[in-house]
């Protein structure tokens, strides 16, 4: 069983994974390459997935051997220090092709099953 703080920063990384999901409901890729307010959103919500990413203690990280925590806080560091070389098509590639819903879809399963209960 997840302590607290654990369950909180998964709830966190799918909190944000859907919330990019609904950002870009519509969107298409020329519409978000044109919209400074769409990508600053999108970056936001990619950064929170990657600083809790990178607070998820190694047993966590266990129980998800498909998610790629290491990408989420190298993506993470790319956005909060190194801004200006951001790629924004990888942005798009990421939230709109399958690591997203992958991502998603495996939370989303954790937390519908009894292995998502936190302890308190």
């Amino acid at each position: 069983m997840l302590s607290e703080k654990q369950h909180g920063l998964l709830r966190d990384i799918l909190d944000s994974a859907a919330v990019i999901r609904t950002y870009l409901a519509g969107v298409s890729q020329a519409d978000f390459m044109a919209n400074s307010e769409k990508q600053d959103a999108v970056l936001r919500r990619f950064e929170i997935i990657g600083e809790a990413s990178s607070r998820l203690a190694p047993e966590t990280q266990a129980l998800f051997p498909g998610l790629p925590f290491r990408q989420m806080r190298g993506m993470r560091n790319i956005i909060a220090h190194d801004y200006g070389d951001v790629d924004l098509d990888q942005v798009w590639r990421t939230a709109s092709g399958g690591d997203l819903k992958t991502l998603i879809a495996t939370l989303q399963s954790f937390f519908d099953s009894s292995e998502g209960a936190c302890e308190i």
